[in-house]
């Protein structure tokens, strides 16, 4: 992840403090995108993709998502 991902990241989402490529990032990221109300846009149906269990991957699909 690159710090620019990281911090795009920190400023739409107000988290401060993690490293969104690790796991207790990952669950605060995740926990934030659940929240969203284009969740299921993102997400693709109801479930979360099994490719988006792995912090890396989040970070890259959510900042291009999100424009970034």
């Amino acid at each position: 992840m690159s710090a620019y991902e990281q911090e795009f990241l920190q400023n739409i989402t107000n988290i401060r403090g993690v490293d969104f490529e690790t796991w207790p990032g990952w669950e605060q990221l995740m926990a934030w995108v659940k929240r969203q109300p284009w969740r299921d846009e993102f997400f693709g149906g109801d479930k979360i993709p099994a490719r988006l269990l792995y912090p890396q991957t989040l970070v890259a699909d959510l900042t291009r998502y999100l424009g970034g």
